[in-house]
């Protein structure tokens, strides 16, 4: 599995992943995302967003062990939203990383709870990853001999490059609302809270200020 800061912009869609789980037990997946789109299982105002939505708690399901998948359903609340947080870990590399790397860490010392300065050795750590990764390509495709191995080693930059634009302007960007602590309003409804963490504007260091939306459109 590989890093893709998007995949951090979805929400954790607890009760839209048990609506997913409930028909699993007699239909195939392919039938449920049938069953998703006809009717609205999600209530989104689109269908494009609904087949969104749906591709992501796919394969967050698809990820977890078919014992997990119908406890989805059967198990109480509280469990039910560890086996969905479950389901991220294993659908996306970043978040199992941080939470077995860094969290698990701060469990064992007894300090529950993520800092600023965590995170940005976490981050950090993964751009340098990256970087080393994108160097070997990058030395691949100024020697190797072979058309194939250049062709590889291609699409192999190109995916790196991608990978580090979205870590560094992820991360910026995720640390400023961070620190700003922002208090959520429920009365203020979704939309008012949602709109808080979207267009982060932030500097990188040899660009131009961009604004980032730390999640998916909805």
């Amino acid at each position: 599995m590989e890093y893709n800061a998007s995949a951090t912009k979805h929400l954790f869609w607890f009760i839209e992943t048990r609506k997913t789980a409930r028909p699993l037990g007699n239909h195939s997946m392919d039938e449920v995302r049938q069953i998703v789109i006809e009717e609205n299982l999600y209530q989104q105002k689109s269908d494009s967003r609904l087949i969104n939505e749906f591709g992501c708690i796919r394969k967050r399901l698809e990820a977890l062990p078919e014992e997990l998948q119908r406890m989805m359903v059967t198990a109480d609340i509280n469990t039910g939203k560890l086996i969905a947080f479950v389901g991220c870990m294993a659908a996306d590399k970043l978040l199992f990383d941080l939470m077995y790397d860094v969290y698990r860490r701060k469990i064992y010392l007894g300090e529950p709870t993520l800092t600023d300065a965590d995170l940005n050795i976490f981050f950090t750590r993964i751009q340098n990853m990256i970087e080393n990764a994108l160097k070997n390509a990058d030395y691949a495709i100024n020697t190797s001999t072979s058309a194939v191995d250049k062709a590889q080693a291609t699409r192999k930059r190109d995916k790196y490059i991608k990978q580090l634009a979205e870590i560094r302007a992820y991360y910026p960007a995720l640390s400023h609302v961070a620190l700003q602590r922002i208090d959520l309003d429920l009365d203020d409804g979704v939309k008012a809270n949602y709109a808080k963490f979207q267009g982060i504007e932030v500097s990188i260091e040899g660009e131009k200020k961009q604004k980032v939306d730390l999640l998916a459109k909805i």
